[in-house]
């Protein structure tokens, strides 16, 4: 077996562990599944009353849910309380490592489904950039994780791309439908 492929796949179990070992903890799973419902349900009424695709739009409110769960599920660690402590760690966009990579692909399946749902890739990759820098900042206020600004590029390039890919999907699909 190729040594990079042996890597990324060591990287894909440890990242299942790691989300088996979160949902293990009953109030994290409950509150991932009671947020994406919620959020489902209110994104099939907003798609209602936008006009919005309502099954992508349904999925993306549950990917929202899935969002905020895992990113308000982790606890500040001690050393992050420590006097003298930043409230934000600089730190620069890198995707060696299975947190960085998870934290690539974090915002993908709900920008993915919001664009379906939408069609408005520039607003929906704009919002889930803001989404991401306003859970950074809230993390440490609630003591659910810690303000990095790698979290924030990752998640935002992986917006962005997911924004593009989408639009493009779109584009194809509105043509493949004309040209029927």
């Amino acid at each position: 077996m190729d040594e990079g492929f042996r890597a990324v796949l060591e990287q894909v179990l440890w990242a299942w562990d790691a989300v088996g070992d979160a949902l293990a903890n009953p109030l994290i799973a409950v509150g991932v599944v009671v947020g994406a419902v919620v959020l489902g349900v209110g994104a099939r009424c907003a798609a209602r009353r936008f006009g919005w695709r309502p099954v992508p739009a349904v999925f993306a409110g549950v990917f929202l849910g899935v969002v905020l769960g895992v990113t308000f599920s982790r606890t500040l660690p001690d050393w992050a309380t420590a006097p003298g402590q930043a409230f934000c760690h600089l730190n620069g966009f890198s995707l060696h490592g299975s947190a960085e990579l998870l934290n690539a692909l974090l915002f993908v399946p709900l920008v993915w489904c919001a664009v379906l749902a939408t069609r408005r890739p520039l607003a929906v990759a704009v919002g889930a950039v803001l989404l991401s820098a306003a859970i950074e900042v809230v993390q440490p206020l609630t003591g659910r994780g810690l303000c990095e600004t790698q979290d924030l590029f990752n998640n935002s390039a992986g917006a962005v791309v997911a924004a593009a890919l989408a639009a493009g999907f779109v584009a194809l699909r509105d043509r493949a439908e004309v040209a029927r």
